[in-house]
């Protein structure tokens, strides 16, 4: 019941008004608190994991530096990797930068994955799950705002 109460709230923000209604207001803020999260996430993966150099991060960038047959070095690339994610939360947290931070954090974030997936060897899995979790979200957002009915099929 509290689940199905939160996606009426979240529906309801998202619903775009005219500027300046209150249906507007809470979609800015909605998306504010949705930036403020991605910057926390990557400041954190930035600060405390590549720069911190946690031996578990050094080992994940040793083997992505030895998949590139060492072209970059380990350092080079987790600290390189902290510094680009560091700039994506900031121009994620300034409003006139936040849509180039948004197509820089989905263009990282899909390297990373495929990284993650074909470089370290999650496998074939891994990326179905994916697909699945990515169809299922898309079905579910096409029926966003319409009535519960809709979907159901009558008896034949």
């Amino acid at each position: 019941m509290a689940t199905t109460r939160a996606a009426v709230t979240l529906m309801k923000v998202a619903q775009v008004s005219k500027p300046g209604g209150q249906g507007f207001m809470g979609k800015r803020l909605a998306l504010l608190a949705i930036r403020l999260l991605v910057s926390v996430n990557l400041l954190y993966a930035a600060i405390f994991l590549k720069f911190a150099g946690v031996p578990d991060s050094v080992t994940l960038f040793t083997q992505m530096s030895q998949a590139i047959h060492g072209l970059v070095s380990q350092p080079v690339f987790r600290l390189g990797s902290g510094v680009f994610e560091t700039v994506m939360a900031v121009l994620l947290l300034i409003p006139k930068t936040a849509r180039l931070g948004v197509r820089l954090t989905v263009v990282w974030m899909t390297g990373v994955i495929l990284s993650h997936i074909f470089v370290l060897g999650y496998g074939w899995f891994l990326v179905m799950l994916l697909a699945v979790i990515y169809l299922l979200l898309t079905r579910r957002q096409s029926h966003w705002g319409e009535p519960e009915s809709v979907g159901t099929t009558a008896p034949i």
